[in-house]
């Protein structure tokens, strides 16, 4: 009677999702309703709208009717069975699209709308990617900006662009501290201390010729970014159409139909737009609008585009955090208790140079400005490919992050937002005091440059916002940093952020000089050569290439007339 003893199969252990994330049913059946999966299938008849549900009708049923949907749980029950959904069965509306579109396999309706964007996104180790990544830290030579600031995932990523897409890691890392900026928002803010908060909020300039490569570096970083802002604005386009067909019908045909609302607009990045717009634009998308622009000129002359003085207020005020108002004569007025608009773009050199007036740096404009301006060139074409899971690992990354920090948002009774308050830890904060009083040194020192004197008292407000915004980011790769504190390691990495843009400040303060020096030597000369032999007779080594910039020649054109000068000197 011996029975032999079969081995258990092994078991496949199911999926868990750990507590803040969202399944992809889930969030579908939060997002969608059950009549925009069924509204092909059925009809409402006359008079199906009763006070707790809607009759529905299957098209061609001769019944009067082939069930209901409930308007407390938004599900569908139906006594027909002439269709491909269950009868007899609450039917949730990622039921209903399982059943239409996979013929009820659910796995393969997750993976389905996952693909589509629902759910949180799950995070990948880099190391299933790239199992060479060492596990020292990423250095690159050729740059002053402190990559080592952003986890090492990221550092991976970004190393990887400027290897293999020739992508500045200058431009990469600024942009992708506008990108923390632009997704953190009001939901986070800093306690420095009592009396003294700070939002994430950053004005950036990308700084470099024509032609360099600033905005495909930009956009390595930042498309994950873009990608979710479209599915905004084209959810926001569908849900209108459904509403102004709605709002078409007449009052008998709308008690028979599902009411709908009118959508909220919750694109988060506008381009080009108008201080009243991007007010309207702030009021619905609360949290924060980030602004991206190719060319920040426009961005910089249109301060005073409108009337004198009331743009540059208007952005003052934004950067420190205080409520903004559009007063207007022939709409609604707008109002923004907290504005939060980070703001990203590239500019030239010369440009930028005739912006940094006496006027802006006395009205603390130019100071607020955090400049990247590396030594870039054009590089040849190299055949290193960028791998595509690397890619997705880094947009699936980015847009976890997004989700983590919206499912996080804390709202009062009336539906604005309450930020969480973060504050140093005992560590970070005798960091923070030994940086503040470095600062303060500067400041109080009369060797010190005096036009980079009026800069860092900012710097007092951005290390402590480099800090939020590395924490927060940090916190989602290393368990080991909460978002709530801020670590040792993130207030000594905001310091080195610091340290990165006040040198930046410095190169284009001297550049500056150095072509304002050249000008005035060669003001009063009419041609070229003229000029040339001014800026000769000043200086026999200036930089070729500067001063080949500011007659407008090329560089080879600048040596050959410096030649015939030095053999006219010789002959003379």
């Amino acid at each position: 009677n011996h029975i032999e003893e079969q081995p258990e199969s092994p078991k496949k252990e199911p999926k868990t999702y750990q507590e803040g994330e969202v399944t992809p049913w889930d969030d579908f059946n939060s997002k969608v309703d059950i009549w925009d999966v069924i509204s092909s299938d059925f009809t409402i008849p006359h008079g199906g709208q009763k006070k707790n549900h809607y009759l529905v009708k299957r098209h061609g049923a001769t019944s009067p009717h082939s069930g209901y949907v409930f308007k407390d749980s938004g599900c569908l029950f139906l006594f027909s069975t002439g269709t491909c959904y269950p009868n007899e069965k609450l039917i949730s509306p990622f039921s209903a699209y399982a059943f239409k579109n996979h013929n009820g396999d659910f796995k393969q309706a997750s993976k389905d709308l996952y693909e589509q964007g629902f759910g949180t996104r799950l995070q990948k180790k880099i190391d299933e990617i790239k199992p060479e990544l060492k596990e020292e830290k990423v250095v690159i030579e050729s740059t002053q900006f402190p990559i080592e600031i952003f986890p090492q995932e990221i550092q991976h990523y970004l190393q990887e662009c400027s290897t293999k897409l020739d992508s500045n890691i200058e431009f990469m890392g600024v942009s992708m501290l506008w990108l923390i900026s632009v997704i953190i928002g009001n939901a986070y803010e800093i306690e420095v201390k009592r009396g003294w908060i700070e939002n994430g909020v950053v004005w950036i300039a990308v700084v470099g010729k024509a032609g360099i490569g600033k905005t495909p570096s930009i956009n390595n970083v930042i498309f994950p970014l873009m990608k979710l802002n479209s599915k905004e604005i084209k959810r926001f386009i569908q849900e209108t159409e459904k509403y102004l067909y709605y709002e078409s019908l007449s009052k008998k045909e709308k008690d028979e139909y599902p009411e709908v609302l009118k959508p909220k607009k919750t694109q988060f990045i506008a381009n080009d737009i108008t201080l009243e717009a991007l007010v309207d634009l702030h009021q619905e998308s609360d949290n924060a609008v980030g602004v991206f622009k190719d060319e920040l000129a426009g961005w910089l002359k249109d301060m005073n585009k409108y009337r004198a003085g009331s743009d540059l207020e208007f952005w003052l005020s934004c950067w420190s955090g205080k409520s903004v108002s559009m007063n207007r004569k022939t709409a609604k007025s707008s109002f923004v208790e907290k504005p939060f608009i980070p703001v990203l773009g590239g500019i030239q050199p010369s440009i930028f140079n005739a912006f940094s007036t006496e006027e802006n740096k006395e009205n603390g404009f130019m100071d607020r400005m955090l400049l990247s301006f590396p030594d870039a060139t054009v590089e040849n074409y190299n055949d290193e490919e960028l791998e595509y899971n690397l890619i997705k690992w880094y947009s699936d990354s980015i847009q976890r992050f997004f989700e983590v920090v919206r499912l996080n948002l804390q709202r009062n009774e009336e539906g604005d937002i309450i930020p969480f308050r973060v504050v140093f830890s005992n560590d970070a904060k005798q960091e923070w005091k030994r940086i503040f009083n470095k600062i303060t040194s500067h400041q109080n020192n009369d060797d010190e440059n005096e036009y980079l004197k009026s800069m860092y008292p900012k710097q007092k407000s951005y290390i402590p916002r480099f800090a939020l915004l590395i924490n927060c980011f940090d916190s989602v790769y290393n368990d080991d940093v909460k978002v709530n504190s801020i670590a040792k390691s993130s207030i000594l990495k905001a310091e080195k952020l610091s340290d990165y843009f006040i040198q930046t400040a410095k190169k284009i303060k001297y550049e500056s000089k150095e072509i304002n020096d050249l000008k005035t030597v060669s003001k009063k000369a009419e041609t070229t050569v003229d000029k040339l032999k001014a800026i000769y007779k000043s200086d026999p080594d200036f930089n070729r290439s500067k001063v080949a910039e500011l007659l407008g020649v090329s560089r080879q054109q600048i040596i050959r007339l410096l030649k015939k000068i030095e053999e006219n000197e010789k002959e003379s």
